[in-house]
């Protein structure tokens, strides 16, 4: 098992997903302007705040579930990511408002497009709910996890510095990667790379924050998955 200190690591770059030419913008000095594509990349994901399945369970719910599933992904029943902005919203204010940390995780499951071509819909389906199970187990009460797109996942951390944020990361990696995940006569183990970013260390806005931990996230793909990063 490699060290936690080989997992943890940080970024001189931005990510490349986002951007058509990942070299026009670096940073310096532990602090920089991000990139206008970064923070429309952000805006964009955001806007994608409800999948098909919870939309479709909305129209035959009624009171109480309604609201709940308004807040949930029906697939992982994790808050779903216009939860999820809403909620960095309001403890990015609180954070101001009483000077203290609160970070945000993001997390990929490492091949996961690849794991569904080989295996099917239903074993990746299969796959989020494990992952968001154990995701679930592995924070506090207070803490806030969601499914953020498709296959990406978020976890907003209160009253946590980068270095707790960092150990709830590692900690969250160890154990994804001794899940025994058995579906439809399929075994198989996933890993996870994931991003971490906090407030007020590396953002002071929410949208800036998501993007600082997409960087990360980034990052930590592109250096083999399997790894947590901070920016």
């Amino acid at each position: 098992m490699v060290g936690m200190q080989d997992h943890i690591c940080s970024s001189t770059c931005m990510f490349c997903r986002v951007l058509d030419n990942p070299q026009r913008t670096k940073l310096t000095g532990g602090r920089s302007t991000l990139d206008n594509q970064v923070l429309e990349r952000v805006k964009e994901l955001e806007q994608r705040s409800i999948l098909s399945g919870t939309q479709a369970s909305l129209t035959s719910a009624k009171g109480e579930e309604l609201e709940r599933l308004a807040l949930l992904d029906s697939l992982t029943e994790l808050y779903n990511s216009r939860t999820l902005i809403k909620e960095l919203k309001d403890e990015l204010k609180r954070a101001k408002r009483y000077k203290r940390p609160v970070s945000l995780i993001m997390l990929s499951i490492d091949g996961f497009k690849e794991h569904s071509r080989q295996y099917g819909a239903l074993t990746a389906d299969a796959v989020l709910k494990v992952v968001a199970n154990v995701m679930r187990s592995c924070v506090r009460d207070v803490d806030i996890p969601a499914r953020y797109s498709a296959d990406d996942f978020a976890i907003i951390l209160p009253e946590t510095n980068a270095s707790g944020a960092a150990i709830v990361a590692e900690r969250i990696r160890q154990r994804i990667g001794t899940q025994a995940i058995t579906h439809n006569w399929h075994n198989l183990k996933v890993t996870a790379s994931i991003g971490l970013a906090s407030f007020p260390a590396h953002a002071r806005e929410h949208d800036e924050l998501i993007a600082r931990a997409i960087q990360a996230l980034e990052l930590a793909v592109q250096r083999g998955g399997d790894r947590a990063c901070t920016v």
